[in-house]
């Protein structure tokens, strides 16, 4: 069967469109796979595409992205290599190479197609299709210094989103008008203030912690604490038309998440309302919008 054909899977029509999109993910994935060999940089699948390689051995059938994950310090040491690695069409986008960027994590994106949502439009920045590479910071051991970290970088996060991106909320507090204001007098850049949020979430990268977590989603700290021996080496695992490394303790991740992960549940992308289209150019595509 030709990889681009259109194909039921668990009852779900993958269309030939999604395949394309899913295509120019995977030479994605295949050029991080690429970075992270040359420079001896352990990565994991994680999230959905973990999910995928265990159950699927491939893509969630209406999964829309790949999502990677890496230790701080691997995390980091990759931004630097893909600096120099990373070249058009492709692009390595983070708070510091992308104007009015603001995520906690970094993604590569394919400047020969689109791939956005509301906020990627709004924000102006490089819209290609995209996979995620999120970082696993190291957690404190003790209870009181786990909360009040946690705590600090909830906080820390709500300020930055605040003060950069008031305008997208759509029911404006009177807490949040007052603290838009200051970073409004402030004008402190976005990479600026970043680089303070960032040395907040890797306070305890390099220590040999229980536990690490996804500080993106910080938030639902129930689900993203995990342990850090389930990351200790990869397993190689089919993908699609390819292998990639998964965690050695997977069944502990995906169950701390997701529960029953081995039974497929039918639900919509966690991107919502991402428009993608892999055959024209963001650029071109969103003149017309």
């Amino acid at each position: 069967m030709n990889f681009y054909d259109e194909e039921m899977r668990c009852g779900y029509l993958v269309t030939e469109k999604t395949k394309h999109v899913w295509a120019v993910q995977l030479d994605m994935l295949d050029e991080v796979d690429r970075i992270c060999k040359k420079y001896h940089i352990p990565y994991f699948a994680d999230s959905g595409t973990l999910i995928g390689t265990i159950r699927h051995k491939g893509y969630i059938p209406w999964d829309d992205d790949i999502d990677l994950v890496m230790m701080r310090e691997d995390y980091e040491r990759f931004i630097q290599a893909a600096a120099g690695e990373v070249k058009e069409p492709l692009f390595l986008q983070t708070v510091y190479t992308d104007k009015n960027y603001l995520k906690g994590h970094i993604q590569i994106r394919d400047s020969r197609t689109t791939g956005y949502n509301a906020e990627d439009k709004r924000a102006g920045y490089h819209c290609g299709i995209f996979i995620d590479i999120f970082p696993l910071d190291g957690v404190p051991d003790s209870a009181w210094a786990m909360k009040l970290w946690r705590f600090q970088i909830r906080t820390a996060w709500s300020v930055l989103y605040t003060w950069y991106r008031f305008g997208y909320y759509p029911n404006a507090t009177v807490f949040g008008r007052i603290l838009h204001r200051i970073g409004a007098l402030l004008q402190i850049p976005i990479p600026t203030a970043f680089k303070w949020y960032e040395k907040l979430c890797a306070r305890y990268s390099g220590k040999n912690t229980r536990y690490v977590c996804d500080t993106v989603f910080i938030a639902d700290w129930e689900k993203n604490l995990w342990e850090r021996a389930w990351f200790d080496s990869a397993v190689l695992m089919p993908f699609e038309d390819r292998q990639v490394p998964v965690p050695r303790g997977y069944d502990g991740r995906l169950k701390a998440e997701y529960g029953e992960y081995l039974k497929p549940v039918q639900a919509p992308a966690c991107h919502g309302d991402l428009v993608l289209d892999p055959y024209i150019p963001y650029k071109e595509f969103l003149k017309d919008q």
